[in-house]
């Protein structure tokens, strides 16, 4: 397997096609190694009506979907870690044993070291300490890939776990929160409503946000990002706001990503346009 290129770190099938999907399409576009691992299967998300879905398996549906998508991306590198998905906060699956907010974090943070002794990525990327909108699973892979991120390089931590090997640089997908108020402001001019956002307005108001400091124009692969996006078929319903965004608005709200890089960090005021910069 080639070394450098981009690992993406997420937490349930469909976190990549909205956080980075266009991005990993631009580096598999240029022959840039990338890989995805995706922490659970996302076995207690919502399921669309038609899909033949049930919560018993939700799971299985949710990793050919994800490995659907990441083939209309160009993305063949596919891995996951046995976690389960577990819920918004305060459900019962939370309880859950099995359930990544429940897992003991050196068994997650040795199982993504593993991984990244193998790929032997330039560059990593997973959620902000938000996760996002505030999902305990998206909250716990940002803190057990960061650790990983450090571990993975330190030759006196999961010596069994393969040769040490140091990313050149970690990076968190942010959400442009101004971005989104400034989307819903123009639809509900149109008259359309975005609905309440996940986790609720209140809580995504009020989690910890940072500025970007690498934006990345992923605008000549939207039409895969939303291809990508319609293999979600049991989290996407024909219904669904995302799906039905007027075009201009669509190619404006999904044709830039956002990061923010952690480490190394970045003086004020520095904006890249590639998580790549530098790599190597």
């Amino acid at each position: 397997m080639p070394e450098g290129g981009l690992l993406g770190i997420y937490a349930h099938p469909d976190d990549e096609t909205f956080g980075i999907g266009g991005t990993m399409a631009r580096y598999a576009a240029q022959g840039t190694p990338v890989t995805m691992v995706c922490a659970t299967r996302g076995e207690v998300g919502e399921i669309a009506p038609g899909t033949g879905a049930t919560p018993e398996t939700l799971g299985q549906y949710r990793e050919q979907e994800l490995r659907d998508a990441c083939a209309i991306l160009g993305v063949s590198d596919v891995r996951f870690l046995e976690f389960r998905d577990s819920g918004m906060a305060g459900t019962p699956e939370n309880d859950d044993p099995r359930s990544l907010y429940r897992a003991d974090p050196e068994h997650v943070v040795a199982a993504l070291v593993r991984v990244i002794r193998d790929v032997r990525p330039a560059v990593i990327s997973t959620w902000d300490a938000s996760g996002g909108y505030g999902h305990p699973d998206h909250i716990a892979v940002h803190l057990h890939a960061t650790t990983a991120y450090h571990a993975a390089a330190d030759p006196a931590r999961y010596p069994e776990l393969g040769r040490p090997h140091r990313a050149d640089s970690l990076f968190y997908n942010v959400i442009p929160i101004d971005e989104f108020r400034s989307l819903a402001q123009e639809l509900e001019k149109r008259g359309i409503s975005m609905g309440e956002a996940p986790g609720g307005d209140e809580n995504l108001a009020t989690l910890p946000r940072l500025t970007p400091n690498c934006v990345v124009d992923v605008s000549g692969f939207y039409d895969l990002k939303r291809r990508a996006l319609r293999a979600h078929g049991t989290q996407i319903s024909d219904g669904d706001v995302f799906v039905n965004l007027p075009e201009d608005l669509g190619r404006r709200f999904f044709g830039r990503e956002y990061f923010f890089r952690a480490d190394p960090t970045l003086a004020d005021g520095v904006v890249l346009s590639d998580l790549l910069a530098g790599a190597g």
